[in-house]
């Protein structure tokens, strides 16, 4: 075969979609493609019990660095030196079939480009560009689904010019190019894969170009590139999606896809034998909001009672779990966690490919599954959910649009104007799809460089937090004998004395010893302040899981009584006063040394105006009734883990 040349989008040849056919396209192609049972729980919420606070960190480890104008954006100096970097671990291109088929005629490079500060071209005609300072680190992940064909199509020796589909799709008649999308997004769901377009002969040479453009904008030091693509798995409409990332250099010779199985227990499989061969390599899921309680399920995936040999695989691949993205977080939902407030934040509700349902909370959602891991830890003897956390926007334009004030959108001329995503789309949804989205999310993660090992490491030890889009810096630490003074050396003692977030707290031989926690947070240097921060945590009694959600620093100084909520404020540019960092040293005081359980902290800012907010004002139109004007952006830290076997890694 001649060998395949990757050339610019010729954007004459994209059909114009028009209003009478556009929501059924956003339904197919952000529905199927893009990634895009009653519990037995209790909740809580309590004001903070043995908490020593404070709105301003104190000289030490914890201090806040002023973020470069041109370089990394650590958001807390510290001893041992690991710093916060901030990067997006799932970004796509033109080189995945739903951006393309939505007018997108960007490239990876343009990616890579983006996130390092530069302006790249956008659908709707203008540029756009980060609003703050550069990335530190980047994954682009196209779907592994039909890898290669739209990366050559403007390659006058592309195999797939001749195809019948591919000419349907570059009709300039609506119809029939509407024709043509809706086959290949329901394709996607594992039933009539088109065998035209699938073929290794064309994704091979497209995912080494994929592999070469990552190595090529890789800058050890200033920049790191993963190595990555997206498994898209879509059983009956349901997603299954995860992102898989690779060490490097080793790689393997194509992508494990879901046309060569919709089971992610397959999936673990492959990757158990690719890491057989040395090539190291993790699987991190994300909405499990739209899986309709797939994603974290108790059973394997034939329905049978979970299996201690999966729940290993589960366990041993993937560490992580992206919980913020543009298509709603992950974290919670209001029916799983009434007494938490916070619950309700950013919802997408929907079942990813059939988006007329609603998705079942249980077994959607992060916290949920952390609770149910405690649960099947005592059956197993294993925790199949012993999981960080993670942010990642999910931009499918080569971009990174978290930013609230300057939102380009997810997807090519689905919401690529402010028209687009408030007014069109309606379709017999009583609100547009586009609504629905919101402007997420990041990876923080800790690390002592900017190079591949040190993030990918990072990754895999779970030092990790995600965040809604703002670069809020959240770092945690668990012990036995750390005091409220330590908080002035944070870091350092709770390296030396302790354990980081994602890290299990190893039993002690004192029965009267209570794990206590230091943690901190430090705001957007470029964003608004902090209202409180608090400790999330989950434990199992009598067979039933719990949870409780403690305030232990709140930006008016008073966590005992409970945080003062800001008010928002109707200048979006003169939010309310928060806090530019708080912290706390905290012990449990109901803690019982048989139970199993976890903490993790999470921080909440101060309310600012979302994206819809600033869209509605750019239009001059009234901010639509279903849309709240302003949100609480955060950020989620992994957890700790107290009396839990260690994790199967082998």
């Amino acid at each position: 075969m001649t060998e395949i040349q990757w050339f610019p989008i010729d954007a004459a040849t994209r059909p114009k979609p028009g209003p009478a056919w556009m929501y059924s396209l956003i339904i197919l192609i952000c529905g199927l493609l893009t990634a895009c049972s009653p519990s037995s729980n209790t909740t809580r919420h309590e004001n903070s019990a043995g908490a020593v606070q404070a709105s301003q960190v104190p000289d030490g480890d914890a201090s806040p660095a002023p973020r470069a104008a041109t370089g990394s954006t650590s958001g807390l100096t510290i001893k041992p030196p690991k710093r916060a970097l901030f990067g997006d671990l799932h970004v796509h291109s033109s080189w995945s079939f739903d951006a393309f088929a939505l007018g997108v005629q960007t490239t990876p490079e343009d990616s890579y480009r983006f996130a390092r500060g530069a302006s790249i071209p956008h659908v709707s005609g203008s540029t756009i560009a980060l609003s703050g300072p550069p990335l530190d680190f980047l994954a682009v992940t196209e779907h592994a689904e039909y890898m290669g064909v739209t990366a050559t199509l403007n390659d006058p020796n592309s195999p797939f010019r001749g195809v019948p589909i591919i000419k349907d799709l570059l009709s300039k008649d609506q119809q029939v190019a509407a024709s043509a999308i809706t086959r290949f997004a329901t394709s996607l769901q594992g039933e009539n894969i088109i065998s035209e377009l699938n073929q290794p002969n064309v994704a091979r040479p497209t995912w080494q170009r994929i592999v070469e453009l990552a190595n090529q904008y890789n800058e050890p030091g200033t920049f790191t590139t993963l190595i990555g693509y997206e498994y898209t798995s879509m059983p009956a409409g349901q997603n299954l999606h995860r992102n898989l990332f690779i060490r490097g250099p080793q790689v393997p010779d194509l992508p494990f896809t879901s046309f060569d199985s919709p089971n992610p227990e397959a999936l673990w499989a492959w990757m158990d034998e690719q890491r057989a061969t040395g090539i190291d390599l993790i699987s991190v899921p994300h909405n499990g909001n739209a899986s309709n309680g797939l994603m974290y399920p108790l059973t394997n995936y034939d329905g049978s009672p979970m299996s201690l040999k999966l729940a290993a695989a589960r366990a041993r691949n993937e560490p992580l779990s992206e919980v913020f993205q543009i298509k709603g977080q992950s974290e919670t939902h209001p029916d799983l966690s009434p007494d938490d407030p916070f619950a309700g934040f950013e919802q997408f509700d929907r079942v990813l490919g059939r988006m007329q349902e609603n998705s079942r909370p249980f077994g959607s959602f992060v916290r949920e599954a952390l609770k149910q891991g405690l649960l099947l830890q005592g059956k197993l003897g294993l925790n199949p959910y012993e999981f960080g956390v993670i942010g990642s926007s999910d931009g499918h334009n080569s971009s990174s649009p978290t930013d609230e004030a300057d939102y380009s959108g997810k997807i090519g001329i689905a919401d690529g104007t402010a028209q687009a995503r408030l007014l069109e789309g309606l379709g017999s949804l009583s609100t547009p799809v586009t609504t629905r989205w919101g402007a997420a999310g990041l990876v923080g993660l800790w690390a002592s460089d900017n190079t591949r090992d040190e993030v990918f490491d990072a990754l895999q030890r779970r030092e990790t937090f995600a965040t809604s889009g703002p670069r809020i810096s959240l770092r945690m630490f668990g012990g036995y004998s750390f005091t409220a003074a330590d908080l002035a050396n944070l870091a350092s003692i709770g390296y030396q004395r302790g354990v980081a977030m994602g890290q299990l707290l190893p039993p002690t031989e004192s029965a009267a010893a209570v794990p206590s926690f230091l943690i901190a947070a430090v705001q957007d240097p470029n964003g608004a302040g902090l209202e409180r921060l608090q400790i999330i945590k989950g434990w199992v009694a009598d067979g039933v899981a719990h949870e409780r959600i403690t305030d232990v620093a709140c930006a008016d100084g008073n966590a005992a009584n409970g945080c003062i909520a800001a008010q928002p404020t109707d200048d979006c540019a003169a939010p309310s006063p928060g806090a530019s960092q708080l912290q706390a040293h905290w012990q449990d005081p109901q803690f019982e040394p048989s139970q199993r359980a976890f903490y993790y902290a999470r921080v909440i800012q101060v309310p600012t105006c979302r994206w819809s907010t600033y869209d509605a004002k750019t239009l001059g139109i009234p901010i639509p009734d279903h849309l709240p004007p302003t949100i609480q952006e955060r950020a989620v830290g992994s957890p700790i883990w107290t009396n839990s076997a260690p994790k199967a890694r082998s």
